[in-house]
């Protein structure tokens, strides 16, 4: 058993709300009852209990991760602290309240400013059991009030079932877990970048464009002139632009991103020497660890090489090469089941992007269960 509480400060005041869970994920009604715990005290203790393999580990929410996540979501409450319980080594439940009540009382005791007997506290529950069970246990200056669950009409079970069906229900700092996340990539002048703002916006869908080719045009350089510190600025800036619309407000339950490390990292292979290429080995596996997407949309080089003025023309010959690099790096990093080829050809190049387009479309609809009604 392992207790955690970090925060700025200890709790103040002479009555505190307590509220616990697993918190997987964190939802409205959690929010109302943790802001009732809040408003009717001096000052209110989440905490975040669970073990290794709970139900929220099963779906990637660790006990670690969530307690990052309610000290994220919460980080603007100056009386309200966020604390974790590991259960690891306890009987599991309905066993162990003994176990757990002592462990439970000890996060308390750390928890506040002043003396663990002088202060009252209140345990807000949900669920007959836990009051009984609770009350047997507890020291005489703990009680506890169990709310009615009719006022709570969502639970964490059926947004783990069907987060998107129940997306307005989960935490905002929670819904970066559950966001389908879909990768267009490809050799250049494809079409990537102007694919993934119509598909996004054909969802209202927030997206990411390619840092490098921003980052290009304000430094005024082309990609004949790009060094090892460029590309390193690449994955660095891509990343957190990514990262950065999974986090946006505007975030509805899919998000498609411009580009991620893989693709800058083939670039990196075949245009930089193998010096250059080590130097970025160690800043180009970290980044590809944290990365994981539902799709993957790959454009083959299908399409005419443009000129844009910042693009180096001589790579137009390499770009099956690029393209047959880029899938070998997608495999070895495990993605081989995420990719989807939107390879279709038209008569011209408009019909030829808009029937990649409809592929796109039919692989977001069969893959993540996400359709757009009017393409149907």
């Amino acid at each position: 058993m392992e207790t955690k509480n970090i925060s700025k400060q200890k709790l103040r005041g002479k009555q505190i709300g307590v509220v616990f869970g697993t918190f997987a994920p964190l939802h409205i009604g959690h929010q109302q009852l943790i802001y009732k715990a809040l408003m009717v005290n001096d000052s209110a203790l989440l905490v975040v209990s669970g073990s290794d393999g709970d139900r929220g580990d099963k779906i990637g929410l660790s006990l670690e991760k969530r307690f990052r996540y309610l000290r994220e979501a919460y980080n603007d409450e100056l009386n309200l602290r966020v604390a974790l319980l590991n259960e690891n080594g306890m009987p599991e439940y309905p066993l162990g309240w003994k176990e757990w009540t002592k462990a439970f009382i000890g996060v308390m005791r750390e928890s506040i400013v002043e003396e663990f007997e002088s202060v009252t506290f209140t345990i807000y529950v949900s669920e007959a059991e836990y009051v009984s069970e609770l009350e047997k246990l507890l020291p005489k200056n703990c009680s506890v009030e169990i709310e009615n669950r009719q006022d709570i009409s969502i639970s964490a079970t059926e947004i783990r079932q069907e987060p998107m069906k129940h997306w307005d229900k989960i935490n905002r700092v929670f819904r970066r877990h559950f966001t389908k996340k879909v990768l267009i990539a490809g050799s250049a002048s494809t079409g990537k970048s102007t694919l993934v703002r119509r598909l996004a916006r054909s969802l209202n869908a927030p997206f990411s464009e390619e840092y490098a080719r921003l980052y290009e045009e304000k430094a005024n350089i082309t990609d004949e002139e790009l060094t090892v510190s460029d590309y390193a600025n690449f994955i660095l800036g891509q990343s957190a632009a990514n990262y950065r619309e999974i986090c946006s407000p505007s975030n509805s339950g899919i998000t498609f991103f411009d580009t991620d490390a893989i693709v800058t990292q083939t670039y990196a292979d075949l245009y930089l020497s193998k010096v250059e290429n080590e130097q970025l080995k160690d800043l180009f596996e970290l980044t590809i660890a944290k990365e994981s997407f539902d799709l993957i949309l790959v454009i083959p080089p299908v399409t005419v090489y443009i000129d844009d003025g910042f693009r180096n023309m001589e790579w137009e010959e390499s770009r099956q090469e690029y393209h047959n690099k880029l899938m070998a790096l997608f495999i070895k990093y495990g993605f081989e089941n995420k990719i989807v080829l939107l390879d279709a050809q038209g008569k011209t190049p408009q019909e030829g992007f808009y029937l990649r387009y409809k592929q796109a479309i039919e692989a977001i609809s069969t893959r993540l269960n996400i359709t757009i009604a009017h393409l149907k």
